[in-house]
Formats: C-alpha cells, structure tokens, sequence
C-alpha cells in the first residue's frame, strides 16, 4: 500500500513539474515584458536625452546620463534572471532571448554614452546598439527609435 501511495504521489509532483515547465516556457514573453518594459522605455529616455545632449539641448552631463543608463543596465541584466533565462531552452519550443538581447542593448547604450562623453565614437558599439536595441523594442511592443546613435556612418 505504501509503494503505491508513494508512486502516486510521484506521479502528480512529476506531472505538476511539468505543468510548472510548459506555464514558464510558454508565459516567458509575456513575464519578462512586464518585468523589463518600464527599463527598457528608460533606456529610451535616455536614448533621446543623449541625442539631445550632442545636438545642445540637453544640459545634462554625459556621466549622469551614462551612470542613468548602467543602473538601468544593471536591473535587466540581472544575474539570476538571465540564468534562469538561460534555463528556458530546454523548453520544446524555441524561447527568445528577450532579456539577454535588451540586457546587451542596455550596455551598448553605456558605451555609447561614454565614449561620446570622451569624445569618440566605436563603430563596433553602435553597430551592437543599433541591432540589438530594436530588437529588444519589438520584444514589448514598443516602436524603434531613430536617432544619430543607432545610424552607423
């Protein structure tokens, strides 16, 4: 009698395991733009303030706006979201990289940031920042920015 209760107790906990996996694999998008989505439209703001900053109408210093952008940098590319990220591709359909990409965007932005308050400008920075960052914009839904730091010359 024991080894059948117990088989049957395996038996749910193994199918609810299962059910926890296919909720997180198939919910992934969803959680993650409703965890990220108020960062990622910061990192948009300071996006169009930097811009701002180069043509003379922002009076902010470039290290406010680039220390802006590394905390917000630090918030989406936390380290336990991103490994349990990393998780979801054992998951049998394909699960986008949402937070990684918009976590490589947020960086490329700091680089950015810093290196117009050095006065350069790396192509290789804005080539990341410009592929990655409209990506991770279609991810919530948001419509891709214009501006001079995402056109490569």
């Amino acid at each position: 009698m024991r080894f059948l209760a117990r088989t049957a107790v395996l038996a749910v906990a193994t199918s609810l395991a299962v059910d926890v996996e296919a909720a997180s694999c198939g919910s992934y998008p969803q959680d993650i733009r409703a965890a990220i989505k108020k960062h990622v439209e910061t990192l948009r703001a300071l996006e169009r303030e930097t811009t701002d900053r180069l043509k003379g109408l922002d009076t902010r210093a470039f290290d406010y706006l680039a220390a802006q952008a590394r905390a917000v940098a630090g918030a989406i590319a936390d380290k336990d979201a991103l490994a349990a990220e990393e998780e979801l591709s054992r998951c049998r359909e394909s699960i986008p990289p949402v937070r990684r990409v918009c976590a490589e965007a947020a960086q490329a932005l700091v680089s950015l940031i810093e290196e117009r308050a050095a006065g350069a400008a790396n192509k290789a920075a804005t080539q990341l920042y410009a592929q990655a960052m409209p990506q991770c914009e279609r991810w919530m839904d948001l419509l891709p920015l214009s501006t001079v730091l995402r056109a490569s010359d």
